[in-house]
């Protein structure tokens, strides 16, 4: 007899069951007796011991309509529920579809040897017998005119206009799928039968065994020859550049399992990824493909489409559940080999995977903000050490962090330094704003604009701020619009004509006075997109499209964008950090960064990163076809060693300055951290809850830093008051201090407060 440790749904722990019939394994959907009640489980681990101090129920059943996970999945779901210390449940949504289940369809077919002993038992046979000729057109479509003219040729298929298969024990590898979908002709179903023949002739057949009636899994089953999948997934299109033939021979030979392509922007970084995607698929396996946002999955989808048909699955937040059920099942049995997604698309069942693909690695976005907070890129690279597939990390601005590995030789360090076919990087230019009288635009961008516009190329225009104002103020009273939940000023977006919190996005209707003195004296300070497309539209008439998290709520809308301005609809885009990711359009000649500030001045030790990041990135969609590109950097900060290293192109210089200023405060790379939000609706007792969790895992740590408690940066969100605790040491040491924090977090446990623990956190606000 075996035990296993269950996982039962909607409980927080595991519990042991036996297994008296040896019928389970890990990964098994199953009932089990659960507290007087009947529960569905998941099998997550066997049990070493075999001996209990209680009585151990046995599990009761498999769930036949809901499919197995893997053992590989369900190890990886317990190492990020270990990592970053968070309930298995709550991993375990994230990481499947809800409501997950396999759809069964009920066929009947012929028995062996069916011969019609009444005129009814005759009509069934000849109904079925019309569905095993299928007409010459219907073929030609489905698999093409030279093979079914061969097939015909080789006595595989018989007839004219209509086309039967003829019996025989092998067809061959060369007519597997032709045969294949003559046998699927061979069941109808039931409901179908059920309609068209009386029920008792039915029953009577199926009592004689001359009527089949079987269950299946609902699959749309693509088969193919060896030989044809080789072909088809064959290199074309693209040639190799040397630099890019390089970079992929180098992963496929090498014997190391983590690689980074550090490439410039528009190198060709992903013709590398597709050709390494080819050449997995030619032999039979899989890959995982991620992108940092769902607006660049568009332009990706157009991509992966052309080269790989319907053997891709997509995979991001605006699918509908049933959707993303769809894909993931498609992916389960096998039918799909490719996922392109983004964040959460990592958790993908690929089959015989190889490769695990994460583009613009540096992006913020990969780690999510909601339990569970786990990153991606970390993820993946647990996924690929339990799979034994192969991970590439790849950006032009790597993160310090990934980086100073592929420095330590962890990542095998790969560069691309030059443009796909030869194109040149954008020429950079910059302003001081200080000597600028239009807050906006100076004179500089305006004249740029102008000369861009008349030779009837495009523009990308990048300010990280959305809405119209950041934040209004009455100049009588001193009274500044601020959300009733949050302690923050709210966003002024004039084309909703609506105040608005970015953070818990409680909205009131705009009034153009102050709601506190009732003064009409107020003052919109702090620009946005909104501001920004009103103040163009005042310079320019011409087509300018605004791409923020606002206008891009339609389902549709990053599609249409893309294709609109591709189509040169529009001759102006102007977006937040959305359009500095990944996007592809040759006639864009100028990029302009409004503000390089926007960053900088946050109280984040990442904040000169980030920054050069954002603006290297916006700065590489500018002349990546034949025409050359310019870049002009408005800023208020030119002396800032951020803002001389954007201008020199000098990643490495960064580099350097940064990896210096960590190693000096003790820093990532040089060591972990932990965030820990303490929260609660109602500022009495919170400090002290906050300061008695501090007590207690404070006695316990070692070799760890731990700061506070101390009131957040944004003290109040969504109607919560908000204690910050910080924890920063090495590797080893923070890995020892998180069983005791979530001991303490479960011994503390209290309805009132809420405690929240982001182990690597990327938002420290």
């Amino acid at each position: 007899m075996r035990y296993f440790g269950v996982y039962v749904d909607d409980t927080n722990d595991f519990y042991t069951y036996s297994d008296p019939e040896d019928s389970y394994k890990v990964g098994d959907r199953v009932m089990v007796p659960f507290r007087g009640r009947w529960k569905s489980a998941l099998v997550v681990y066997e049990e070493s011991s075999k001996e209990f101090n209680f009585k151990v129920l046995p599990i009761a059943r498999k769930m036949e309509n809901h499919i197995s996970l893997t053992e590989s999945m369900v190890k990886l779901l317990r190492w990020i529920q270990d990592y970053y210390l968070c309930p298995f449940g709550q991993v375990l949504g994230a990481a499947i579809p809800g409501n997950l289940k396999v759809e069964y369809i009920h066929e009947y077919r012929l028995g062996s040897g069916f011969i019609p002993g009444t005129p009814e038992e005759g009509e069934i046979q000849e109904y079925f017998t019309k569905k095993l000729e299928v007409g010459r057109p219907t073929l030609y479509k489905r698999f093409g005119k030279e093979a079914v003219k061969e097939a015909l040729e080789a006595g595989i298929l018989e007839g004219k206009s209509k086309i039967k298969l003829i019996p025989q024990e092998d067809v061959g590898e060369r007519y597997r799928r032709i045969a294949a979908y003559f046998k699927e002709r061979e069941r109808v179903g039931k409901s179908v039968v059920e309609k068209h023949f009386e029920k008792g002739v039915i029953e009577k057949l199926l009592k004689a065994g001359r009527l089949v009636l079987e269950k299946t899994v609902r699959e749309d089953v693509r088969e193919s020859d060896g030989e044809a999948e080789k072909e088809a997934y064959a290199p074309r299109g693209a040639v190799l550049s040397p630099e890019q033939e390089e970079v992929r021979r180098s992963i496929e030979e090498s014997d190391k399992r983590y690689f980074l392509i550090k490439g410039v922007t528009g190198s060709g970084k992903t013709e590398v990824y597709l050709r390494l995607i080819k050449d997995a698929l030619a032999e039979g396996g899989g890959a995982i493909f991620l992108v940092p946002e769902i607006s660049i999955t568009p332009q990706m989808i157009n991509r992966f489409k052309g080269e790989f048909r319907d053997n891709i699955a997509i995979l991001h937040s605006k699918l509908t559940p049933a959707e993303r059920a769809k894909e993931w099942l498609a992916l389960h049995r096998g039918e799909k080999k490719v996922v392109l997604g983004v964040r959460s698309a990592i958790f993908a069942p690929v089959e015989n995977l190889k490769y695990i693909i994460i583009d613009e690695e540096h992006e913020g976005t990969y780690k999510q903000d909601t339990n569970p907070r786990y990153s991606a890129k970390y993820v993946g690279i647990k996924k690929a050490e339990l799979e034994g597939a192969k991970v590439v990390l790849g950006s032009a601005t790597p993160s310090i962090e990934t980086y100073f590995l592929a420095k330590q030789g962890v990542f095998q360090l790969l560069e691309m330094n030059n443009r796909y076919k030869g194109a040149k990087l954008p020429k950079l230019k910059l302003v001081d704003m200080k000597t600028e009288e239009n807050q906006f635009f100076s004179k500089e961008m305006l004249k740029d604009i102008s000369t861009t516009l008349r030779k009837d190329e495009q523009i990308m225009l990048l300010l990280n701020r959305k809405g119209y104002s950041t934040y209004i103020q009455c100049h009588d009273c001193g009274h500044v619009e601020e959300c009733p939940h949050c302690s923050i000023s709210m966003n002024y977006y004039m084309q909703s004509g609506i105040y608005k919190c970015n953070y818990c996005g409680y909205t009131k209707r705009y009034e153009p006075r102050c709601s506190s003195c009732g003064s009409k004296n107020i003052e919109h300070s702090g620009k946005g997109t909104e501001k920004v497309e009103e103040e163009i539209r005042s310079y320019f008439d011409t087509g300018i499209i605004r791409v923020d998290s606002e206008t891009s709520r339609e389902k549709n809308f990053y599609e249409r964008m893309y294709r609109e301005f591709l189509e040169k609809k529009y001759n102006i885009m102007l977006g937040t950090q959305i359009i500095s990711k990944g996007l592809h359009f040759p006639d864009v000649t100028m990029v302009g960064v409004i503000s390089a500030d926007t960053i900088l001045n946050f109280p984040d030790f990442r904040s000169g990163e980030k920054t050069y990041q954002l603006v290297s990135q916006v700065a590489g969609r500018a002349g990546r076809g034949e025409k050359e590109g310019e870049v002009l950097i408005q800023t208020y900060q030119p002396e800032s060693y951020v803002i001389r290293r954007i201008m020199e192109g000098n990643y490495e210089g960064l580099y350097e300055d940064e990896i210096e200023n960590r190693r000096l405060m003790n820093y990532p790379p040089f060591s972990r951290i932990i965030n820990i939000i303490i929260s609660s609706q109602s500022e009495e007792d919170l400090e002290g809850y906050a300061t008695e969790f501090f007590k207690r895992i404070g006695s316990s740590a070692q070799g760890v830093e731990i700061y506070g408690p101390m009131q957040a940066p944004i003290y109040r969100i969504k109607g919560r008051y908000r204690y910050q605790l910080f924890i920063k040491g090495s590797r080893k040491a923070v890995g020892a201090i998180k069983p005791v924090l979530r001991d303490t977090a479960q011994e503390m446990k209290e309805n009132k407060f809420r405690i929240t623990i982001d182990v690597d956190p990327i938002n420290l606000m």
